[in-house]
């Protein structure tokens, strides 16, 4: 069937009756099916998976099997397959089901800088807070805290703040999404992606929202169509797209019993279209009864579209608020004539929406509608996604390409030289004496001979025999080895070498390493080896980040009414989700899909380094918790909190050994002012000494001394001393240092109280 031309889409939702949505699926179909396009590519991508998978096809051979048009009966050699595309492609499975998978949910609505300030702001005046507290309970004040607890600095708690800060709203973006990642399984789908990506060079998936709950799944590109713009990068951003499936009548009524009339289930029991459509599915099935299986297959295609709509934007004044406010309306809404007289005006605008529709076994077209769940931009209402994703490795300005199909020619080549190896092989007979016939001896026959020429390398003749006239020595040898097998075997090696090059994974990259090739040099082949496969990966990486944020998306919309599970992360620890449908379905979320190459690497290095930190006395249990780290921003994280918490007790460390030299500098101190405070109280011992010799002696001119105004001057000098005292007990308590000096002045002060006495009895004694 020809193409039918696409129906207007610029149409009022009145007007797309059930004529023009039949029309519509059936031109895209139509499309698909122009030409040779479909079918092509449905052949040429059976083949790749053939060659994957070690299937030949000896037509591709028959330049060699059958060189002048007659194939090669009874050869001692036949044509088979000698894989190298498959460990080059099984290699490239295993590396990206080792690349980490780091992706993070950012928050982008507009609000979201004025409450990550403000967060800040009262995080540091709390810090701030709690500073104050401490101090405030240092100088005897009971408030609550401890004042010896520590707390980060202001300029530190700002740091720590803009390292890890995360929006309350990205947190629970980043709960839904590892939600989605086990419940879907979309490791293990993504595996298969990527294994239809090596081989194909196309990768395709559908996303959506079904029974309440976002899915995942990958498709098989055989089943795929879509617009192949040469600027189309992803499926989804296309104008159409269109999944065709073949599947048995009890699979089309599981799916779509609703939608489905009686008489329609009954006419399923009859296909209607010809079995060339699916015999493709069924290539290696023979025979009558397989062709009636073929047979019984019906051709479902899910076709998806852009069209347009026409939306309205009414603008209104509210009455209550006083402010201009603006609202969306469907098509068909009238202004009412108050709100006309109050001012309000209404504008048509006509933007695209993405239609639905399924054809099933070329008859029945139903679920022709818009999708219930479109993926809008909240800044273009126009701009819309496909619930189809996809991309090819190559759709710009020429064909489309894979691994497998670079490594065909190298495949088929390195066939050909096999069979030729083994062609020689067959033929190389090395090289053989001839003898002739009468020089086997009596009674021997030509088994006993060939014993003994194999066993002895002795060739037993006799010469007695009639007939024997030869001389031995000049029997004749016949070279039958054939010289050009060396050189096949230098042909294959370098069609593995080449193919290496091509397919950009190394020897060295696959496990082999010479025996005299250092761990530098492979270690750089390596290297090179990955940056020209890293091309492959970023591409595929750059799809895998689309379908994060659809699957994302599509979950505002499955999950209306909130959602509340239990799950388990890949670690295997738990985690519940509780979703705020307001709050969920108000957030802008991104998807941030880190480099898996860099990423690795960066972890690799990192981890290379525990040795290192080992030996520098880092504890036990952050090396363990980075060896099992699978992002390197997590190791980044964790890194960065040890170097906080090692500059921490450095500085308590210092602020210890500087207390302690305090501590020395004031023990010192105290120590000078004793042995001073001793010294004072020995001259006034001398004083008191004087004082009791004068009383018993005049001056020589007559006169006493005065021995009460000595003693009023020695009472105020020990009143100071006793001041001293004071103030040398209040520097020195808590300390054993100060304790003992603490006695020793104790034991002066009382000799003072001794002596003192002494004085007085003597004086009251002179006076008696």
């Amino acid at each position: 069937m020809g193409y039918t031309k696409l129906p207007r889409q610029k149409l009022s939702i009145t007007k797309k009756d059930k004529k023009w949505r039949e029309e519509c699926v059936e031109a895209f179909i139509n499309l698909s099916n122009s030409g040779a396009g479909y079918s092509q590519k449905k052949d040429d991508l059976n083949i790749l998976y053939d060659y994957y998978n070690g299937v030949i096809d000896e037509g591709d051979y028959n330049y060699v099997l059958k060189p002048y048009g007659k194939s090669r009966k009874n050869f001692p050699s036949e044509m088979r397959n000698y894989p190298i595309i498959k460990p080059i492609i099984d290699l490239l499975l295993g590396e990206k089901s080792k690349r980490p998978l780091n992706y993070t949910v950012t928050v982008q609505n507009s609000d979201s800088i004025a409450i990550k300030e403000e967060s800040k702001k009262e995080l540091i005046f709390k810090n701030l807070q709690q500073h104050f507290l401490q101090a405030v309970q240092r100088q005897g004040q009971d408030v609550g805290v401890d004042p010896e607890q520590e707390i980060e600095l202001p300029q530190h708690i700002a740091e720590m703040f803009e390292e890890t800060y995360v929006d309350q709203r990205a947190i629970l973006g980043q709960k839904a999404m590892n939600y989605i990642m086990q419940e879907q399984e979309v490791y293990d789908k993504i595996q298969k992606a990527w294994f239809h990506y090596l081989v194909s060079g196309e990768v395709y998936t559908h996303r959506g929202v079904r029974n309440a709950e976002p899915f995942y799944e990958v498709l098989n590109p055989l089943d795929v169509d879509y617009d192949l713009d040469p600027d189309l990068e992803f499926v989804e951003d296309g104008d159409w797209a269109l999944v065709r499936k073949y599947v048995h009548a009890s699979t089309v009524v599981d799916a779509y019993y609703e939608s489905l009339s009686e008489q329609q289930v009954l006419e399923l029991e009859d296909p209607q279209h010809s079995e060339n459509d699916v015999s493709f599915l069924y290539a290696n099935s023979t025979g009558k009864d397989a062709n009636a299986f073929r047979n019984r297959l019906i051709e479902v295609t899910n076709v998806y579209w852009k069209s347009r709509k026409r939306i309205g934007f009414l603008t209104y004044l509210d009455p209550e608020t006083g402010m201009v406010e603006e609202q969306e309306v469907a098509d068909g809404f009238r202004l009412p004539m108050e709100m006309k007289e109050q001012g309000a005006r209404l504008t048509w605008k006509w933007v695209n929406e993405v239609w639905e529709g399924t054809r099933i076994d070329g008859r029945f077209y139903i679920n022709i509608n818009p999708i219930a769940n479109q993926r809008l931009s909240l800044d273009n209402p126009s701009k819309c996604k496909l619930p189809i994703n996809g991309r090819r490795y190559s759709n710009t300005n020429a064909k489309n390409i894979s691994l497998v199909k670079l490594g065909i020619p190298y495949q088929l080549n390195y066939n050909i030289y096999k069979y030729r190896l083994e062609l020689a092989i067959a033929r190389s007979k090395d090289i053989i004496a001839q003898f002739d016939i009468n020089m086997i001896p009596k009674k021997w026959d030509m088994d006993k001979f060939m014993y003994y020429v194999e066993g002895t390398g002795i060739a037993w003749v006799d010469y007695n025999k009639e007939g024997i006239q030869l001389n031995p020595q000049h029997q004749s040898v016949l070279d039958m080895s054939i010289k050009t097998i060396g050189q096949y075997i230098s042909l294959l090696e370098s069609i593995l070498v080449e193919w290496e090059k091509i397919s950009g994974v190394s020897r060295q990259r696959q496990g082999e390493i010479g025996a005299y090739e250092g761990k530098a040099s492979s270690q750089q082949a390596i290297l090179q080896s990955s940056h020209i496969t890293e091309d492959l990966f970023r591409k595929f990486e750059r799809m895998e980040q689309r379908d994060f944020q659809a699957l994302l998306e599509y979950s505002k919309e499955a999950w209306l009414t909130g959602k509340k599970s239990m799950y388990v992360m890949p670690d295997g620890t738990q985690d519940f989700l509780d979703i705020d449908s307001m709050q969920h379905m108000e957030s802008n979320y991104g998807i941030f899909v880190s480099d898996a190459g860099k990423d690795q690497e960066k972890l690799q290095n990192i981890k290379g380094l525990t040795q290192a930190m080992v030996q520098g006395g880092a504890k036990m249990g952050d090396i363990a918790q980075m060896l099992d780290s699978e992002s390197f921003t997590e190791i980044k994280k964790n890194l960065k909190k040890a170097d906080r918490v090692q500059e921490q007790l450095e500085q308590a460390q210092s602020e210890a050994e500087q207390q302690m030299q305090q501590q020395q500098m004031q023990a010192a101190q105290m120590q000078q002012e004793a042995e001073n405070l001793e010294r004072e109280k020995d001259r006034q011992k001398d004083i008191e000494i004087a004082l009791i010799g004068a009383e018993s002696k005049k001056d020589t001119e007559g006169h006493t001394l005065n021995l009460e105004k000595m003693v009023r001057d020695f009472e105020i000098k020990e009143r100071e001393l006793e001041i001293r005292q004071k103030e040398l007990d209040e520097k020195s308590r808590g300390s054993q240092a100060t304790e003992n000096l603490t006695r020793e002045l104790n034991e002066v002060k009382r000799e003072d109280s001794k002596n003192r006495k002494e004085i007085a009895d003597k004086n009251a004694n002179k006076r008696g």
